[in-house]
């Protein structure tokens, strides 16, 4: 059966490698274009694109996919199935009808929750314990379509979204084949989603990464696990609180230590101590263990080392 692969990121890497392996023929990849990237600003291609040019065949990457021109070549490929794996483009109502079976999309949350852009992200800012993946049926209506399956993953206390992602994109992709076998064989079935049920993951922008550190300490966790490594999560340091002394810092890993209390006159944010585990950082109902961080411009480095080199002490602050 022929099948047209729609994805960009590399969550949809493992979907389109396992499709590449299995009794399914990708007629065609198509995937955004390539975007600048760093300093230098050089155009680069997507995940899917690499993986696409080492599998080999046909490779579209539209500006506009829903554009009349891009339509009727996809429509001369004659796909049984076209499957969206995080692609990044709306699709219009004459390329969700093209396929002689359906448009499947394998989403990474349980729908109805968390439509949108950035499930994995809000489900760990949320506090979420569990997670999974959805393949759906395509609609006009983003991430409304009926539901085929579904896996389930529970999210572990310190991981973050690019690890949660990795899971998920490998789940995604064992359900992705399991959903063409059971929709070609016509034993699929197929479940509308509760309306009232649904909650929203929209994109996530630079600023979602500021930390605040006058939240409950669960929450900071959740939202420095939720936003890395992409938007990525940052406070700026401050050497005994002086504002010449501000530095922009990353924070990548942090650590809840069970009982861990302060003193209620300590302004959240102002290191309490440093230890072997970290610095440790009051926030407003106790504290916060950061365990690995980077000065901007700067290696990512364990707490330690930053506490050597920036000789880090109490009532040092961190702020928004």
């Amino acid at each position: 059966m022929n099948v047209i692969f729609m994805g960009t990121p590399e969550f949809a890497v493992p979907s389109l490698s396992s499709l590449a392996k299995s009794m399914y023929n990708v007629v065609a990849v198509v995937t955004q274009p390539d975007r600048p990237k760093g300093r230098s600003k050089r155009p680069c291609p997507s995940p899917v694109k690499i993986k696409a040019l080492e599998l080999g065949g046909e490779i579209l990457q539209p500006a506009n996919v829903n554009d009349e021109s891009v339509i009727k070549q996809l429509k001369r490929y004659a796909p049984d199935f076209i499957v969206v794996v995080a692609f990044g483009q709306l699709l219009s109502s004459q390329i969700i009808d093209i396929p002689r079976f359906k448009c499947i999309n394998i989403h990474s949350s349980l729908l109805p929750e968390y439509r949108g852009a950035a499930p994995i992200n809000w489900a760990i800012i949320k506090g979420e314990t569990m997670s999974g993946v959805t393949s759906m049926v395509m609609t006009l209506k983003m991430d409304a379509g009926d539901i085929i399956a579904q896996k389930s993953a529970s999210i572990s206390p310190d991981e973050n979204a690019g690890e949660l992602e990795k899971r998920l994109s490998f789940m995604g992709a064992e359900l992705l084949l399991e959903t063409l076998d059971s929709v070609a064989t016509e034993t699929a079935r197929y479940k509308k989603q509760d309306e009232k049920k649904v909650t929203f993951a929209p994109k996530l922008k630079k600023e979602d990464g500021l930390i605040s550190w006058s939240k409950k300490t669960q929450e900071i966790h959740n939202r420095i696990r939720g936003v890395t490594p992409v938007p990525g999560a940052y406070a700026f340091y401050n050497k005994n609180n002086l504002p010449e002394t501000r530095k922009r810092i990353i924070l990548l890993k942090t650590h809840i230590h069970e009982g861990c209390r302060t003193q209620e006159s300590i302004i959240p944010g102002t290191v309490v101590e440093t230890a072997t585990c970290g610095i440790h950082v009051a926030t407003l109902d106790g504290s916060i263990c950061i365990t690995q961080l980077q000065p901007e411009g700067k290696r990512a480095m364990d707490a330690q080392d930053f506490i050597r080199g920036y000789k880090v002490a109490s009532q040092d602050i961190f702020t928004a």
